[in-house]
């Protein structure tokens, strides 16, 4: 009969303890909700059908909710700054692919689309930089971003040369 109190002390402690950690940033909403990555990812692949059917509003929803709940996670930053670019919202798109690089910095993909958008700002050469990153993290350019990358870096040198032959 003593023992149903302890368990209700410790539970409360525990509580207390998992609250002090997520309002300190020790730990995401995802693990205090008790949420893993397994189900993240599940969640996330809902997310690239809605991306992928065109269904960009939904996607929006859920990858915006998958940034609250995992915030230290680069492909979720990657795929919602994917669903602001093809919204057409580059400031968006600019600002999340560059938290998902800051949380890793060999992320193929949104290197490659920072790379695009610094081109259409026309700030080439940071443009160049990432797409140089991208192609150096997916050498054999497996991936379709790393493709574009590689194939905008050529556009720019045939452009360039075209230019220096010009003049």
């Amino acid at each position: 009969m003593n023992e149903a109190p302890k368990i209700e002390n410790s539970d409360a402690k525990r509580s207390e303890e998992m609250d002090a950690k997520l309002a300190t940033g020790q730990i995401t909403l995802a693990e205090y909700a008790g949420i893993g990555k397994k189900q993240l990812y599940e969640i996330a692949k809902q997310g690239y059908q809605l991306f992928s059917s065109g269904k960009l509003d939904e996607a929006e929803v859920i990858y915006s909710g998958l940034v609250a709940a995992d915030p230290y996670d680069s492909v979720f930053h990657c795929h919602l700054g994917a669903v602001h670019f093809r919204k057409g919202d580059m400031d968006k798109a600019f600002d999340e692919y560059s938290a998902s690089i800051r949380l890793n910095i060999a992320n193929v993909d949104a290197l490659a689309a920072r790379g695009e958008i610094y081109l259409q700002k026309g700030e080439l050469k940071e443009g160049i930089e990432d797409l140089r990153k991208a192609l150096e993290n997916d050498p054999e350019a497996k991936r379709p971003s790393t493709q574009r990358a590689r194939a905008l870096l050529l556009s720019l040198r045939d452009a360039a040369q075209q230019q220096q032959s010009a003049n």
